[in-house]
């Protein structure tokens, strides 16, 4: 109980019922039937609807830049760093096997975060749960707004495919010297997915990581 008493206060919310933290809190490889994996889906339905009204409610962005927005700060790698750098890994029970290595895996800690989410959801209603997402999630949306394209899609390739690699190669450069017009590609293991041109390198290889993030929202990443 000492345990849960200070995770209330790394959080900010004290539970009425102490069951649902406790599950929210408990991985499979330690309970089969008491663990956060439906509590996970939950909560990460929540942490969608949070983020999207605020970006709604609060920036300017069009539709694309919203869903890479809510992307990136709902992704696991965003979550299991939020999970770190605030002590919560050391209350979530684990069984023998996972104990044995010391290692919990990041899509674990991101797992929590949601079932931590739909606990206090489950616990408190709907407007506890936006002050518990505004205090851990929603404080990074400045730092994410002034992220670039391409930052957004390696962090949303390595939520989805960890053994992807990204590159961006010239494909052609148009026009006079003093005006070079320069069309790059940007390819997944090889395979050219988004082309773009700009006026600078950069420039186009940011607008074809902007094409691609905007197909992996629409479509999904097929290989």
């Amino acid at each position: 109980m000492n345990n849960i008493n200070k995770l209330e206060k790394i959080i900010g919310y004290t539970f009425k019922n102490k069951e649902l933290i406790l599950k929210a809190l408990t991985h499979s490889s330690s309970s089969k039937t008491f663990n956060y994996e439906r509590m996970e889906f939950l909560g990460d339905s929540l942490l969608s609807i949070i983020v999207a009204e605020y970006l709604y409610l609060n920036t300017e962005q069009k539709v694309g830049k919203m869903s890479v927005l809510r992307s990136s700060l709902v992704s696991a790698e965003a979550l299991s760093k939020i999970v770190l750098e605030n002590n919560l890994k050391q209350f979530i029970i684990v069984g023998k096997s996972i104990k044995a290595t010391n290692h919990i895996a990041n899509n674990v800690l991101a797992d929590v975060f949601e079932s931590i989410t739909a606990a206090i959801y489950l616990d408190g209603g709907f407007e506890e749960t936006k002050k518990f997402v505004s205090k851990f999630v929603l404080q990074n949306v400045n730092s994410v707004l002034n992220t670039d394209y391409k930052t957004f899609l390696q962090e949303k390739i390595a939520s989805l495919h960890n053994d992807y690699k990204i590159e961006y190669k010239l494909i052609n450069s148009l026009g006079p010297s003093h005006e070079l017009i320069f069309e790059m590609a940007v390819c997944l293991n090889g395979k050219i997915m988004a082309t773009a041109k700009g006026k600078n390198k950069k420039e186009a290889e940011q607008l074809c990581a902007k094409l691609l993030l905007e197909q992996i929202e629409k479509n999904g990443l097929n290989s």
